[in-house]
């Protein structure tokens, strides 16, 4: 009898899912599949409750299957979670006191639709302008916009769809020319 079955449903399979190298090509997938397969067909153990180890850890330690020490020690609960939106990775050096602060979401979701290569045209636009050290630049994981990337705050403007074009004004509207000479 089951209350519950979890599915994990990855695009494409465990082939295309989490912890696999980010790929849309269809021929990458292929042969990923091909070689699950062949790999899987030259192992001697399928399932994993046929696996020796497998058996002694129940016998020796965790006793019966479903039973309270195993349930202790392998289960886990779930519940949902927002995604870390404060957890920032530093790019550029320290900027001035009171910089103007570039957030880039760096998530899968971003990334595939050229979160990084956003972020490298902004830090290459702010180095070559000379105004790098009036920003701190940095990259996040999520902004919960995940349908609308890439995704950018600029200060405190978020920027759905963004483009290098509109973060340049982004940046221009948060640090006005008058600024930029008396700093520089």
């Amino acid at each position: 009898r089951y209350d519950l079955i979890e599915v994990m449903a990855c695009p494409g399979g465990c082939i295309g899912g989490a912890g696999q190298p980010v790929s849309t090509s269809p021929a990458v997938r292929k042969e990923r599949t091909k070689g699950i397969y062949e790999n899987d067909r030259m192992l001697e153990l399928h399932k994993s409750q046929d696996n020796p180890y497998v058996k002694e850890l129940y016998r020796t330690l965790l006793g019966e299957i479903g039973g309270q020490t195993a349930r202790d020690l392998l289960h886990t609960g779930y519940r949902n979670r927002k995604r870390i939106v404060d957890e920032r990775l530093p790019l550029s050096g320290p900027a001035a006191k009171g910089s103007l602060d570039v957030n880039v979401c760096v998530g899968t979701s971003c990334f595939l639709k050229g979160s990084q290569r956003l972020l490298h045209e902004i830090l290459d636009y702010l180095k070559a302008s000379g105004i790098g050290h009036l920003v701190n630049v940095s990259a996040s994981f999520c902004f919960e916009k995940c349908d609308r990337g890439p995704t950018v705050r600029i200060g405190e403007q978020v920027i759905e769809h963004c483009t290098l074009d509109q973060a340049v004004r982004a940046v221009g509207t948060h640090l006005p020319l008058a600024n930029r000479r008396e700093t520089a």
